[in-house]
């Protein structure tokens, strides 16, 4: 399912400013005993400076030494972030909402249990072979596609799943700049730039994260690993032929999560292939650029369940069940 370049390329930002935390279908629901309810924070209040602390609210389970309204101080200065690596950390809002990881110490959002990607299943992905040379290959091509006028200076590179709007998974790499992020679909079989998209860090105005999780009423099996999403519709839901639309192009929001190769235990501290890493460098960036663009207006972190609108698709079960998404060798078949 190929999708437009042309018209992935013009994405343009938002026009309007403000800030919105996005509701979910189900959120006038009572909430349960002992679930994680979410949080929200909001940046780049143009009177604090890059050293001023941002206190975090958040409402979780009740526990024997805490209250029920938990408080966390965060701070908006990348200085720590570059000390000490991408700074991970669990004791934090959002750290491991849903299932336990049992693979990496180091993962703020949840990753699947009792996953583990043998070295068989690993060599598998064409991003990952020749010593990962086929992914810098990659990076190095993509990188000519960043205008230094709109884009910015350059800040890293991942190679991250992406979860469309319908529930299949995708094997993209995403740059982030100073002012935009560009998420691209490249083959790595064939070393061929298919698509890519830009989205102004300027025109974002929630970035989400935690669990995934479906509709009350849907039959799909739970994901048991958490995210990131980006938006940038300002409240504003998708029309029915967007969301119906498989080959939607103007989805106003992206979904990421763990590249599958994290789940070997030899990468499970790899940046390159961690959603978490890409979170906090996002939002150090954007931050920034609010200061720089938007000053006065802020932008909605929001930690908590992200909702997937998926009830009973087959077609999304066979497609992430057999990586379909990513770019395989598969015993001699490659696609």
């Amino acid at each position: 399912m190929a999708e437009k370049s042309d018209q992935e390329k013009n994405a343009s930002p938002a026009k309007d400013g403000g800030s919105h935390t996005i509701p979910l279908e189900d959120e006038d629901k009572v909430t349960q005993e002992g679930q994680f309810v979410g949080a929200t924070l909001e940046l780049n209040d143009s009177n604090k400076t890059a050293s001023d602390s941002v206190t975090v609210n958040f409402a979780g389970p009740v526990s024997d030494n805490k209250s029920p309204k938990q408080t966390t101080t965060t701070t908006n200065s990348a200085a720590g972030n570059q000390e000490e690596g991408s700074g991970f950390n669990r004791n934090r809002p959002g750290s491991v909402i849903g299932g336990r990881s049992v693979q990496s110490t180091s993962s703020r959002t949840s990753m699947r249990p009792g996953c583990i990607k043998s070295d068989g299943e690993t060599k598998s992905y064409f991003s990952y072979k020749v010593a990962g040379m086929n992914f810098n290959i990659a990076v190095d091509e993509c990188r000519k596609h960043i205008n230094d006028e709109l884009d910015g200076k350059y800040i890293g590179r991942w190679l991250l799943s992406e979860i469309d709007h319908w529930n299949l998974d995708k094997e993209k790499l995403v740059i982030l700049t100073d002012n935009s992020i560009l998420v691209f679909k490249y083959n790595f079989i064939t070393q061929v730039l298919f698509e890519f998209k830009r989205i102004m860090l300027h025109g974002i105005d929630t970035i989400a994260i935690g669990d995934f999780k479906y509709p009350d009423y849907s039959v799909m099996p739970d994901r048991k690993h958490g995210g990131i999403q980006i938006r940038w519709n300002k409240g504003q839901e998708p029309t029915f032929g967007q969301r119906w639309n498989p080959w939607s192009t103007d989805i106003p929001w992206l979904c990421f999560a763990h590249h599958p190769v994290l789940y070997h235990p030899k990468e499970n501290e790899t940046t390159t292939y961690n959603v978490d890493d890409f979170y906090e460098s996002l939002v150090q960036a954007a931050s920034k650029c609010f200061e720089e663009k938007r000053p006065g207006e802020n932008i909605t972190i929001v930690e908590g369940p992200i909702l997937i609108n998926s009830y009973a698709s087959v077609a999304a079960v066979v497609h992430n069940q057999s990586g379909i998404g990513f770019f395989r060798d598969r015993n001699g078949i490659c696609y």
